[in-house]
């Protein structure tokens, strides 16, 4: 009886002990961990790795992702173009529907010496199918192209230019010569767009700073550009989701090189959808 009773006397004196060791233990380390919570900002890492993003916003706002269809083109309203024919290699005889057109001029449309892009985006209004829907994106004269993308609601919608089988998503395409004269394009429309699901979506610096830690952002890299804007990762067969992103364009130089980059960064959650590189020589 007394030993049952000496030991239940030993249990309680060594369960306060260890209460009392478990609190200095964790007060202690409560005192140690403090300056953690003093280290330097996201913001000020970046500083020391000198990147910069100017005036970037760093509010956050709500925004949707939207659903589309693949427009199919009426064999009698392609017919209906002045000044332009089908390409040889677009086929309507077999009676498939036809998401992608492919057509040349009569006659080539000269290109001016300088602002191109207005000349360009003339030609896209007068000659081509609702083309004030789109939007002009850049030219590009390695593969003498001028590029317009597809918006809604102002913001571009974005291709996935990497893969070539899923092109035919709302763009415009004109190709130029050698005698800088717009000679043929191709087209693809998005219709039917409603808007699926609201969400918050990171801001603009968000979107940057997820990119920081990942380390896809190099020391001394300078921020171009964040624009908002819709990306598929996913494409269907006819219908198409199309989700909230920024798209963050990159400079920074190495000892030879200027490295232009490009990220595709979902605004609702800061994920890396697409990465893209492009080296010039110094």
């Amino acid at each position: 009886m007394e030993w049952n009773r000496t030991k239940t006397i030993f249990i309680i004196v060594f369960l306060i002990l260890d209460i009392f060791l478990a609190f200095q233990y964790f007060d202690k380390r409560r005192i140690n961990q403090f300056p953690i919570l003093e280290k330097s900002t996201l913001q000020e890492d970046m500083k020391a790795d000198h990147i910069s993003y100017g005036n970037l916003s760093k509010e956050s706002s709500k925004g949707s992702s939207i659903s589309a269809q693949k427009r199919i083109f009426k064999e009698s309203e392609i017919k209906s173009l002045k000044g332009q024919k089908p390409k040889p290699l677009m086929n309507m005889s077999k009676g498939d529907p036809v998401t992608e057109i492919k057509m040349e001029f009569d006659k080539p449309i000269a290109l001016p010496k300088t602002d191109i892009k207005t000349k360009a985006r003339e030609i896209v209004n007068q000659e081509i199918i609702d083309g004030s829907k789109y939007k002009f994106w850049k030219i590009d004269k390695a593969q003498n192209q001028i590029i317009f993308f597809q918006t809604y609601n102002g913001n571009y919608i974005f291709q996935d230019r990497q893969n070539n089988a899923n092109n035919e998503m709302g763009e415009v395409v004109l190709y130029f010569n050698d005698k800088n004269e717009v000679v043929s394009y191709k087209q693809s429309m998005l219709q039917e767009i409603k808007e699926v699901k609201t969400e918050n979506l990171i801001s603009a610096v968000g979107a940057v700073e997820a990119l920081y830690y990942p380390d896809y952002l190099k020391k001394y890299s300078k921020i171009k550009s964040a624009e908002l804007g819709y990306f598929t990762q996913y494409p269907l067969a006819s219908a198409q989701i199309f989700v909230p992103v920024w798209r963050i364009e990159i400079q920074r130089k190495t000892d030879d090189k200027t490295i232009h980059e490009e990220f595709i960064v979902d605004a609702r959650d800061g994920a890396v959808l697409q990465t893209q590189e492009k080296k010039e020589k110094s």
